[in-house]
């Protein structure tokens, strides 16, 4: 029996590794991204009040109301630069007291700590 069983799982591997066997690969594909991951985390609130939004655009539904010197970490960031009351910048997704939106970038101070961050906002009050 155990001949048997031994010859069974060589002929098997034989079979199972020959060369005319064709191996398909899998391709996985990714979906797009609409958004640009961005090496700054922190960013402080330079107006003296910053609506933030549902959506990146300037019509989106307002969540909040931050305030000069709110310190917010920044999730996200749009692809492209948008014009908004004369002003360029992106558009950053961000977090702030367990609130997450959307605020326009040209009224922010985008930092690179948390302690950079701190710091600027404290020489704002």
């Amino acid at each position: 029996m155990r001949k048997y069983r031994f010859f069974l799982i060589i002929g098997f591997v034989l079979f199972s590794c020959s060369p005319g066997k064709k191996i398909e690969e899998e391709k996985i594909k990714l979906p797009p991204t609409p958004v640009l991951s961005i090496r700054s985390n922190w960013g402080v609130v330079k107006s003296d009040f910053l609506r933030i939004r549902e959506e990146p655009k300037p019509t989106a539904t307002i969540l909040a109301h931050l305030r000069k010197g709110s310190v917010l970490s920044i999730l996200l960031r749009t692809e492209q630069k948008e014009t908004v009351e004369d002003e360029t910048s992106y558009w950053y997704q961000v977090s702030y007291e367990g609130l997450r939106g959307w605020v326009f970038g040209a009224y922010l101070e985008i930092l690179d700590t948390r302690a950079q961050a701190e710091t600027f906002a404290g020489e704002l009050q």
